[in-house]
């Protein structure tokens, strides 16, 4: 059984900054390329992960199992994005947060995401 911390509340915030290169870019687009849609998410994913940073005990983590985003507009490689969540509701090991991008005040794509509390050895 999963013993899940009473400090995982509504509320709790995840943040990711990452400069746009590398594996970060899809280049099938053309000239240098633009951030790419799975990076995107990713970012989203790693921050609602970091959301719960020392939050849960040794032996238990989360998987994300759905993500619900749209992404809105471009950013050209060497701009720093931001991705950020934010814990919205908890229901047993199930955790839903709200998740969004940017490069500075620009939305570049923002949705849902649900991850789960399951043992680390899964």
């Amino acid at each position: 059984m999963l013993a899940t911390s009473d400090g995982i509340r509504p509320g709790l915030e995840g943040r990711v900054e990452r400069v746009v290169e590398g594996d970060l870019i899809t280049k099938h687009v053309g000239g240098q390329g633009t951030f790419a849609t799975p990076a995107m998410i990713g970012l989203m994913e790693w921050a609602s992960h970091k959301a719960l940073a020392g939050l849960l005990p040794e032996d238990e983590t989360t998987v994300g199992y759905e993500v619900h985003v749209r992404h809105l507009a471009p950013a050209k490689p060497g701009t720093t994005v931001v991705a950020t969540s934010k814990l919205t509701e908890v229901k047993g090991n199930k955790l839903y947060f709200d998740v969004e991008c940017h490069q500075g005040d620009k939305l570049l794509g923002s949705g849902t995401h649900k991850r789960a509390i399951v043992p680390a050895d899964f």
